[in-house]
C-alpha cells in the first residue's frame, strides 16, 4: 500500500502483509514525524475463499471468508506474502543461473562413447507418490464418515438377513418344533405361518431394510436432494423396530409351555430396555447430527 507522511507529505510503498491487524508505528525518514498506519480493509469481493490456504480448512459449502475461522490468517495477506516470496524465489533463481554461466568451466573435447566400456545402466526407481492432502481432508468430512458408517451397518444388517434366510430354508423347522412339542407332551401341529413369524420373518425384515439404507447410504455418499431425509427416517424405523422386536421375543418366550419366574421377566424386561437404549440413543445424536450446518450445507433439501 501507499503511504504519505501527514506532515512533510513524503510517500512511499509498503506491503499490507507487514502491517499488522492492530496497526504500525512509522517514522518518516525525512522529517522524522512519526505517525500511524493503519492496515487497510479487504473488500466484499476481494480475497474471499473458501479453503484456506495456510491450514486447508473448508466450509464445504458456499460460504467464503476473508480471515480463517481456524487460524486465524489474514487470506490477503497471506497471499501477498506468497507471492512476494515467489518474486524473491524466481529472482534468486535468476541470479544463480548467471553467475553458474559465468563461472563455469571450459568444456571438455568430446570422447567416442565406444571408448569406454559399457556398463550396465542404474535402475531408475519410480517416483514416491504424492500425498494429496485435500483428498484425505474431503474423504474425513463429516458427510463422507457418516455415509461410509451407515453403509457398513447396513451391510452388516444385508448380512445377517440373508444368513437367517438362508438357515430358515434349509432348515425343516416344521418336524423339529413337532419333535418338541411332543417331548413336553403336546401333539399339536405348528403351523407353517407360525413358523414363518417365528423364524422367517426377521431375515426378510433385515435384508429389505439393510438393502434400502444401502441404497440410501449410496445417494447420500453422492449429495443428493432427499438423501438426508431419506436416512433420517430410515433411522427412526430402526429405532422403533429394536424395542418391537424383543417385545414380540418377550411374548413368545412368555407363551411357550415352560415354567416362567420372575427373575426371567426381569431380565427380559432389562434387556428390552438396555438394548433399546443402547441402539437408540446413539441413533438418535446422529438423526441430529444429521440437521448440523456441515451436513446441510452439502446435502441440500
Amino acid at each position: 500500500m501507499k503511504i504519505s507522511c501527514p506532515k512533510c507529505g513524503a510517500s512511499g510503498n509498503l506491503p499490507d502483509h507487514e502491517i499488522p491487524e492492530e496497526g504500525r508505528f512509522l517514522s518518516c525518514p525525512k522529517c522524522k514525524n512519526g505517525f500511524d498506519v493503519k492496515k487497510p480493509k479487504a473488500t466484499v469481493n476481494e480475497y474471499l475463499v473458501d479453503v484456506c490456504p495456510s491450514c486447508a480448512y473448508s466450509t464445504f459449502g458456499d460460504e467464503r471468508f476473508g480471515t480463517c475461522p481456524k487460524c486465524g490468517v489474514f487470506i490477503k495477506s497471506f497471499i501477498d506474502r506468497q507471492r512476494e516470496e515467489m518474486t524473491r524465489a524466481r529472482e534468486q533463481e535468476i541470479l544463480n543461473r548467471k553467475f553458474s554461466r559465468d563461472t563455469a568451466p571450459a568444456p571438455m573435447p568430446s570422447v567416442p562413447l565406444s571408448s569406454f566400456p559399457s556398463s550396465p545402466a542404474p535402475a531408475q526407481t519410480p517416483p514416491a507418490e504424492k500425498i494429496n492432502i485435500g483428498e484425505i481432508i474431503e474423504n474425513l468430512h463429516p458427510v463422507n464418515l457418516v455415509g461410509y458408517g451407515v453403509a457398513i451397518v447396513a451391510v452388516l444388517i444385508l448380512l445377517m438377513g440373508v444368513f437367517g434366510a438362508f438357515d430358515y430354508y434349509s432348515t425343516d423347522y416344521q418336524a423339529k418344533l413337532s419333535e418338541e412339542n411332543i417331548a413336553l407332551g403336546i401333539e399339536v401341529r405348528v403351523s407353517a405361518l407360525k413358523i414363518f413369524m417365528r423364524h422367517g420373518l426377521v431375515p426378510w425384515i433385515e435384508m429389505l431394510y439393510g438393502g434400502s439404507l444401502l441404497a440410501v447410504a449410496v445417494v447420500f455418499l453422492q449429495k443428493q436432494a432427499r438423501a438426508r431425509q431419506a436416512l433420517g427416517w430410515l433411522l427412526w424405523g430402526f429405532i422403533a423396530y429394536v424395542p418391537i422386536l424383543m417385545i414380540v421375543r418377550f411374548f413368545n418366550w412368555w407363551f411357550q409351555p415352560i415354567p416362567h419366574t420372575w427373575s426371567g421377566y426381569a431380565v427380559n424386561f432389562f434387556n428390552i430396555i438396555f438394548i433399546s437404549g443402547l441402539v437408540g440413543v446413539p441413533l438418535y445424536l446422529l438423526i441430529n447430527f444429521l440437521d448440523d450446518k456441515r451436513i446441510r450445507s452439502v446435502v441440500k433439501l
